[in-house]
Order: structure tokens, then sequence, then C-alpha cells
């Protein structure tokens, strides 16, 4: 099989982030009710504040930084923290990001720890790392070159198209828990991205693009699997979640691997 060009991959601040996620799915025992962890990490109440009562759920969002913004989701199953642009974001390329991979990381990182040390941090069943990152490129082809470097077979970047890969590497997890396994869930593809501008006539709306561009599209859900029966205590949360965060970041660095 032909072996990638390691020598067309990008540094991983090539990559940029438009989406960073935590997932824990906390234990059955746990009550959440509604917690306060937005203001606990930020400092201040969100912007925003959606009520679910029908299913026990709520969502907290405001800004964090310029162009950044924090969304909490709760739901009685399921516990979401995203990073995620603002109508202020940066933008490479006329794409919003949140900055590129490490940087963006980095800040996400903190913000977990601080949540992980709260005494109202709930121990969790299952604990998963996402994130939507895109490499800019001039176009569909050159996009099909440069994501050929991060697989393990080359693509024909001028007779293909409609590229998508996915693929699931699972892993032994390195914390020393008994039966904890990770699953490397990891999605390829080149982005076709446009821009434009919607106008809305009396009996019709039209849109016009202005730009298009082309990125690298990798879609990371480094996860620990379902069929574990134990639980993840508050004191183990952090390190299994930066087990998973060097795992995607594996990814970004040397590609689809074993």
């Amino acid at each position: 099989m032909p072996q990638p060009n390691i020598a067309d991959r990008r540094p991983p601040a090539a990559w940029q982030a438009q989406t960073l996620r935590l997932t824990a799915f906390p234990s059955p025992a746990v009550q959440l009710g509604e917690p306060t962890w937005w203001k606990d990490l930020v400092g201040e109440p969100p912007e925003t504040k959606i009520s679910q009562p029908r299913i026990g759920g709520q969502q907290e969002e405001g800004q964090l930084d310029e162009g950044r913004k924090l969304i909490l989701r709760v739901e009685p199953t399921r516990i979401d923290w995203l990073l995620t642009p603002d109508d202020r974001a940066r933008e490479v390329k006329g794409i919003p990001t949140t900055g590129s991979f490490p940087e963006s990381l980095q800040t996400f990182l903190q913000l977990m720890r601080r949540w992980f040390e709260l005494a109202t941090c709930p121990p969790a069943q299952r604990l998963a790392f996402g994130a939507i990152l895109l490499l800019p490129v001039e176009n569909q082809q050159a996009g099909y070159r440069q994501i050929s470097a991060y697989l393990p077979f080359p693509l024909d970047p001028e007779g293909s198209s409609d590229f998508s890969y996915q693929i699931n590497r699972p892993r032994d997890s390195t914390s020393g828990i008994s039966g904890l396994r990770i699953n490397r869930l990891s999605r390829w593809s080149v982005a076709r991205l446009t821009m434009g501008d919607i106008t809305f006539g009396p009996a019709s709306v039209s849109y016009a693009a202005r730009h298009i561009h082309h990125a690298c599209l990798l879609e990371l859900d480094i996860n620990t699997t379902p069929d574990f029966q134990g639980e993840l205590s508050r004191e183990q949360l952090l390190p299994i979640f930066q087990e998973l965060v060097n795992l995607g970041q594996e990814i970004t660095e040397k590609g689809d691997i074993p």
C-alpha cells in the first residue's frame, strides 16, 4: 500500500478550530438539577439561557472572549461544553474559526480543568472529546493532495469528487483503569464553503455567492467506549480527558494511523 507523503503534512497550528467539544455522560444516580457551572467558569452569568423543562434540560451561552463563545448544554443523561466562533469571529481565508487548533485547545483545556475541579462536577460513565477542524486550501484538487498526506492511501486529485472517509481505530486506555478502551473516530473530507448575500424580494428570495472557499475537513470524536461497566470518578475525569485530547492531537499530526 502506498505510504502518505509525510513531508506534505502541515504543522498542527495550520489546522483551524471551528468547534471544540467535551461530552460527559453522568452516572445514572446523579441528579443534575440546575447547575451554575457556566457562571462558575466564566465569573459572570451567561448572555442567554434556554430552559427545556419537558426534557429536564437547559442551554447557556455567552461570549468568552473576542470572537469566541462558550456553550453549555445540560440534559439528564448528557452534558456538553462547546467552544465555537461568534458573530465577531476571526476569519482565515474567509472561514470563521476560534483560532488555530493548538491555541483554541489551550483555552478550552484551561476551562475544562476548572470544571473538573469543581465540587459539583459529577462522576461519569463515559467521556468524549470532539473537534471540527479546517485546513484551508486553494481548491478541491489542492485539498485532495493535502488530505492524502494524512491518509493510508493516495487520492486522485483530478479524477475524484465527493470524497468522504470515516474510520474508528480503538485503543486500550493508558490510564490503568481496567477494561477502559477508547474509540478514535475520525472523518476526513474536503469542504466547499460558500459565502454570499441573501436578497428578499416582493415574491422571491435570491442568493448570490460572493466567495467560495475550500478546506480539508477533519471531524474528531475521541470517546471512552460504551461497554465500559465502571464509573469515572471526578478525580479521574481530567487525566482521561487529557488522554482523549492527546489522541486527537496525534491524529492531526500523524493522520489516520492504527
